[in-house]
């Protein structure tokens, strides 16, 4: 690769890779809101951010090389620093937004399957409404083997 296009391809990575991954998250969360399903944040968030950082390197790298042909076309004729810039940013951009979208269609694709797979079935440690806990607690009889404490009454 040329140096004005290696230049781009580490500028549209770590672009892409701030915009599928702060974008994508809030669309996430927003899903598991909806869905009102327990989910592992941690697990969910680790394999997400790394499925964010390769599809953007993979989308940057695969758009730079679809347009390459193009840019290569418009450098050429290009004879001032703003004019290859404008070619570099100009000629390759269809391809380069198109792989944008595309990668994007592969990230919630992706993030679905990270979802499915970060499901957890365990009960929460911590409920915060009170009417919801009582009535789980109503719902069990009261075991009448457990020892009484000699400290309090019940």
């Amino acid at each position: 690769m040329d140096a004005e296009l290696t230049s781009m391809f580490i500028v549209l990575s770590i672009l892409w890779f701030l915009i599928y991954w702060v974008l994508g998250g809030v669309f996430f969360a927003v899903v598991t809101m909806v869905r009102l399903g327990r989910l592992r944040k941690v697990r969910f968030s680790c394999l997400f951010t790394i499925l964010s950082l390769v599809v953007g390197v993979g989308v940057a790298y695969s758009g730079i090389k679809g347009s390459q042909e193009a840019v290569n076309g418009c450098l050429a004729e290009a004879v001032t620093n703003a004019q290859k810039m404008i070619a570099v940013f100009g000629c390759g951009a269809a391809s380069i937004f198109g792989m944008f979208l595309l990668g994007a269609l592969l990230l919630t694709i992706g993030g679905f399957l990270i979802m499915a797979i970060s499901k957890s079935k365990s009960q929460p440690w911590i409920v915060l409404d009170h009417d919801e806990m009582h009535d789980q607690t109503a719902q069990t009889p009261p075991d009448d083997t457990t020892p009484k404490s000699q400290f309090f009454e019940s």
